[in-house]
């Protein structure tokens, strides 16, 4: 009888051990400490040029938005 486990410490152990692999799973990941500056790497990126209505036969495109001041008056 002794030998016998009951459910209640086999559920023990199964948390145990779920516990264990998820320690040694979180603990071999490397968190990056990389503080750097976020957002496009300008020495990489190609400008990508709007084309013109002649450049694109049978196409009439939109006109081309004005910068206008906030307030003109």
């Amino acid at each position: 009888m002794s030998e016998e486990k009951t459910i209640q410490q086999l559920e023990k152990e199964l948390a145990k051990a779920r516990a264990m692999a998820h320690n040694e799973i979180t603990n071999r990941v490397t968190r990056s400490r990389d503080l750097d500056a976020v957002g496009i790497d300008a020495s990489k990126t190609v400008e990508k040029k709007i084309p013109s209505s002649s450049d694109i036969p049978d196409v009439i495109l939109l006109p081309k938005k004005q910068r206008r001041s906030e307030n003109k008056w």
